[in-house]
């Protein structure tokens, strides 16, 4: 389907032509951005849209080239040293994750990485062969939504090093990019320093006031109507404004879309049935 061929009044099109211009990432999806605009059958559900993805911030090159830099500066301000410390993925063993992939993206920009490079644990179960009481160790993700899952891992972490007489470590936690509330999460439940390069905050919560807020949430659950309910056992409810209500405006360019992004720009199946394109992709 073109744009035009789609279904979209002369408003939306000038919308559409706006976020070409603001947003270079959604040009090769412009076909896709037209079938959002066509399941947006009210213009207030089009502008609310619109105003999303103004805001949306998309990982690019420039912005991990950036976050990377910002990471070893961190590493030095809190004056870590390689013989004692290890930074480690929040990945479960065998599994591929952004946590992960983020990893090795920062393997060679620690400096000096002849030192720090050996310091890089791809995954929580294989960090316990290796930690000793007394070291510190960085617990890592690339985007930090909720915070929840950090908290997770570092009981889980701290259980397993316990079960190898490990109980004195200090632990930090650093990410490429965080939601401010997921951020806060994690300082108040862990106590323990946290570091992101870029943070988020709610793509509706904390911009919009009063009646405004109350309205474009309303309009995002019309939308999120229009979905299927359930998709692959999933229900939509439990993604409704983005897991845990995180209301995320973030992806990292050909990436996995994270689930605590509003669902409208990822669930990939009309409440008829049909499938969805969608601006961006989720698997699993």
């Amino acid at each position: 389907m073109s744009i035009a061929a789609a279904s979209i009044s002369a408003e939306a099109l000038g919308d559409m032509m706006q976020l070409f211009d603001s947003q270079s990432w959604i040009k090769p999806f412009h076909e896709e951005l037209a079938e959002l605009w066509s399941l947006c059958t009210l213009r207030e559900q089009q502008i609310l849209i619109k105003d999303l993805l103004m805001h949306f911030c998309m990982f690019d090159a420039e912005l991990e080239a950036k976050a990377c830099k910002q990471f070893n500066e961190q590493i030095h301000q809190w004056e870590l040293i390689p013989r004692s410390t290890w930074i480690v993925a929040v990945a479960d063993a065998n599994e591929v994750d952004g946590s992960s992939a983020g990893l090795q993206k920062l393997k060679n920009k620690v400096l000096p990485y002849e030192d720090w490079h050996a310091r890089f644990i791809s995954n929580i179960p294989e960090s316990i062969k290796k930690i000793k009481n007394g070291d510190s160790i960085v617990l890592f993700d690339d985007f930090i939504g909720s915070g929840k899952k950090i908290v997770r891992k570092d009981a889980w972490l701290k259980r397993l090093l316990a079960g190898q007489g490990v109980d004195k470590t200090n632990i930090f936690c650093s990410c490429f990019s965080g939601m401010e509330l997921g951020i806060q999460h994690i300082k108040d439940e862990l106590k323990i320093p946290v570091f992101a390069s870029i943070l988020l905050r709610r793509g509706i919560s904390d911009r919009y006031k009063e009646k405004e807020l109350e309205t474009a949430i309303r309009i995002m659950k019309d939308i999120e109507g229009k979905l299927s309910q359930t998709y692959k056992k999933k229900n939509i409810d439990e993604f409704s404004l983005g897991f845990n209500q995180s209301e995320a405006l973030y992806c990292a360019t050909n990436d996995n879309c994270p689930n605590n992004v509003f669902p409208i720009f990822w669930w990939p199946r009309k409440k008829d049935g049909t499938l969805f394109r969608t601006l961006l992709q989720r698997a699993g």
